[in-house]
């Protein structure tokens, strides 16, 4: 009688052991992967250019092809500002923005330097200049835009917002 006591006790103690043990634990959903695309164009230097004499500023622009394609056209949408970060609008379209542009082919891997425009701004005042976006138009007809993570930036002379 004590045997089955005892083995009756041990039964019921082995069961609600294994009962409170056996935790179901659920891992989390996996993150999805965030696609973020390659770099299409390195911007090594985008610094104001001004006129000794008159009153407008241009720009000067470096920048690398570092994409797989050919561009044929580099379409640049530029801002200005002043000292006190006011927008100095385009000389022509009198627009927040100027828009500089590069004739191609500029191949992969190539260093495209020297890129001057005169009289885009119509004030002397231009500290800096800040690209906000690059329109690229490879060789093959197709167009991207290159901007956020598409755009790499190392430019001394532009702004920093």
């Amino acid at each position: 009688m004590q045997f089955i006591k005892r083995s009756s006790l041990l039964i019921t103690l082995a069961l609600l052991a294994a009962c409170s043990s056996d935790k179901v634990v659920q891992a989390p959903p996996a993150p999805t992967p965030v696609y973020v695309p390659p770099p299409l164009i390195a911007l090594e230097l985008a610094e104001p250019k001004s006129e000794k004499h008159r009153g407008r500023a241009g720009a000067y622009i470096h920048f690398s092809n570092i994409s797989s394609g050919t561009y044929q056209y580099v379409l640049f949408r530029t801002t200005a500002f002043d000292e006190n970060g006011n927008v100095i609008r385009a000389k022509k379209s009198r627009d927040q923005n100027a828009y500089l542009r590069v004739a191609g082919p500029i191949y992969p891997g190539e260093y495209s330097k020297g890129h001057s425009w005169k009289n885009t701004w119509s004030k002397k005042g231009v500290k800096c200049i800040d690209i906000d976006q690059i329109e690229i138009v490879f060789s093959d007809g197709s167009v991207e835009v290159a901007q956020g993570d598409t755009l790499t930036k190392h430019t001394s002379g532009s702004c920093v917002r």
